[in-house]
């Protein structure tokens, strides 16, 4: 039986560095009255558009800015706020469900139709999944 000790040196090391900074500085932005998401650059904020989008809601908009600036999925807040607008009940609402309906395995379009479909309650959503109603 080997000894784990000579194992633990073949592991490398993540050189990953994270930008606590700009962490601090996104963090204390949120906590304002106005905001001003611009001054951070559109290099630090990803760009991805639901595929479901009519009115195309990207990252960059300002009201997404700020739901993800919270910590909330980068997948789901722009659909979230194509439906629900600068409603935080909502909008967090949604993502919650998004979120642990896509981990399940379903597939984008179909967790959004049907969370709105359903007024963001998970399990009618899912139920509406299990009943192959999608």
């Amino acid at each position: 039986m080997p000894h784990l000790s000579s194992l633990a040196g073949d592991n490398p090391r993540s050189n990953f560095q994270f930008d606590f900074g700009l962490e601090r500085k996104i963090l204390a932005e949120a906590e304002k009255d106005n905001p001003n998401w611009s001054k951070f650059g559109s290099e630090n904020v990803p760009t991805k558009v639901s595929d479901s989008s009519t009115a195309k809601v990207t990252a960059l908009d300002p009201i997404v800015s700020k739901f993800m600036a919270m910590g909330l999925s980068q997948e789901a807040v722009p659909i979230a706020v194509e439906n629900y607008g600068d409603n935080p009940t909502k909008v967090q609402e949604f993502v919650n469900g998004y979120t642990l309906l896509r981990e399940m395995g379903f597939s984008s379009n179909s967790v959004a139709d049907a969370l709105v479909m359903n007024d963001n309650h998970t399990d009618k959503a899912l139920a509406h999944f299990l009943n192959g109603s999608s």
